[in-house]
């Protein structure tokens, strides 16, 4: 925000990347979409880079990277609108 206000603007005016982050900076919660999309992210790229990596050490720090990663991650609260459930349009 400070280095580049143009850029900030531009993400919260996103329509993909602005109701996220607006739901980050006001309820520090994410939609359980987002919850479920980003851990299949991180568990494929982590995966991918386990996959690659041929020393055993480097396996096994990133495992216990991504363990921690998820762990915050699913920790985080969720936050669902009930205006936007399908149930309701």
């Amino acid at each position: 925000m400070r280095s580049s206000p143009r850029f900030h603007r531009w993400l919260h005016e996103h329509k993909t990347f602005g109701p996220i982050l607006d739901n980050w900076h006001q309820h520090r919660a994410v939609t359980s979409k987002i919850k479920v999309r980003g851990a299949l992210c991180m568990v494929a790229s982590f995966s991918f880079s386990i996959w690659i990596v041929s020393q055993v050490w480097l396996k096994v720090a990133l495992m216990v990277m991504l363990m921690t990663l998820l762990t915050w991650f699913i920790r985080l609260p969720v936050i669902d609108h009930l205006a936007d459930r399908q149930e309701n349009h």
